[in-house]
């Protein structure tokens, strides 16, 4: 995915991204909260990031990244 927007004071992060098989989605850009709030200060708007998303209780969570500058 594509980072578009940081949101550090909400804990969010919108990205663009590709199909996620495991949440039967389809590629859009959408907003998800982060496991580690911690992540936020290594994600910047228009880079490439690798990630995993889950649904936790309701709410799509990014649970694992990585940069892929």
């Amino acid at each position: 995915g594509v980072v578009r927007k940081v949101d550090k004071a909400a804990g969010k992060v919108t990205v663009a991204h590709g199909p996620l098989t495991n949440l039967n989605m389809p590629a859009m850009t959408m907003v998800f909260r982060v496991k580690d709030a911690a992540w936020l200060d290594r994600m910047q708007a228009d880079s490439p990031i690798r990630f995993q998303a889950e649904s936790i209780n309701g709410v799509l969570t990014i649970v694992r990244f990585e940069s892929t500058k």
